[in-house]
């Protein structure tokens, strides 16, 4: 009996880390759009790696302030740090690679194509995480691949901001690996702190050529965006720790409807209809391959 309510106990608290997990990536999930959003306008006056740097110093103030506001204490001890300078490594790149397709691409196009990773994601957990991966996921990710093929149109359409955007998915798909290898030992905050160390330590070598002066305007926007990324990463960060990616990751994509939102309201941008077609088959194949890992979990 004691040992049945044991399991009934490590059952429910599993599913409340669960929860509180995606309830952390929906928050997540809108926070980062209205970052990509504050981004995208400043890009275009500013270069793209100048507002990564100031974002990033603004970022580590907010993060530090933030723990100690919440009386939490900044943990700074690196237990794997190769993976963690994986970690960084990755994201930096990755997000390099992001902001500057986000430049040149609508809002909703670029959100949908950076969405594939949860493709990339279960795809890579065969050879990384040595999980096996059925027949009816694979589908899925060929169907969400299908979905990319649309939104880049080769017919002719083809944008080369979109390589960009696939490059930085598939390097959030590392990224979502390591902080959940990462996440049993390292605390959120402190995997948070070094990838903004990571950024603004890699970010200012370029200022010496790139560096232009801010009006007060774009230091508050930036402030603002660094406040909303900081938020939306310990939120996204966090709740890989508390939750696989594999689960956690496709309630993402519920940013490509606040994307769309925000696109048609600041830009007026509205997408075709191939590019909702493909839009429909990457959210369609992510959400698959949540129920798939869902039931399989439920299983074991």
């Amino acid at each position: 009996m004691t040992s049945l309510s044991g399991d009934k106990f490590l059952e429910l608290a599993a599913r409340k880390s669960i929860m509180t997990a995606i309830v952390m990536v929906l928050f997540g999930a809108i926070l980062f759009v209205i970052q990509d959003s504050g981004i995208k306008w400043l890009t275009a006056e500013l270069a793209v790696l100048q507002i990564i740097f100031v974002r990033s110093l603004f970022g580590m103030v907010f993060l530090y302030s933030g723990t100690k506001i919440l009386g939490g204490k900044m943990d700074l001890k690196v237990h794997q740090p190769w993976l963690l300078l994986f970690r960084t490594s990755v994201n930096v790149v990755s997000w390099c690679l992001f902001f500057t397709g986000l430049k040149y691409l609508e809002l909703a196009t670029a959100t949908a194509l950076f969405f594939s990773f949860p493709l990339f994601l279960t795809a890579l957990s065969v050879p990384i995480l040595k999980e096996q991966v059925g027949l009816r996921r694979w589908t899925a990710i060929i169907v969400g691949f299908i979905g990319v093929v649309l939104m880049t149109k080769p017919g002719g359409g083809f944008q080369w901001p979109m390589l960009l955007m696939l490059s930085a998915a598939f390097g959030w798909a590392l990224v979502a690996l390591a902080t959940r290898k990462l996440g049993e030992q390292q605390s959120a905050q402190s995997i948070l702190f070094y990838t903004l160390l990571g950024f603004a330590s890699t970010m200012w070598i370029p200022q010496i050529w790139l560096w232009q002066p801010m009006d007060s305007d774009a230091l508050l926007l930036i402030a603002l965006v660094a406040l909303f990324g900081v938020t939306a990463q310990f939120l996204i960060t966090k709740a890989y720790t508390l939750a696989n990616p594999s689960i956690t990751s496709p309630f993402e994509y519920t940013g490509l409807v606040w994307a769309a939102l925000f696109g048609f309201v600041i830009w007026n941008d509205i997408p075709d209809w191939i590019s909702i077609a493909g839009g429909l088959l990457i959210v369609s194949s992510g959400i698959f391959i949540i129920y798939r890992e869902y039931r399989l979990s439920a299983e074991d």
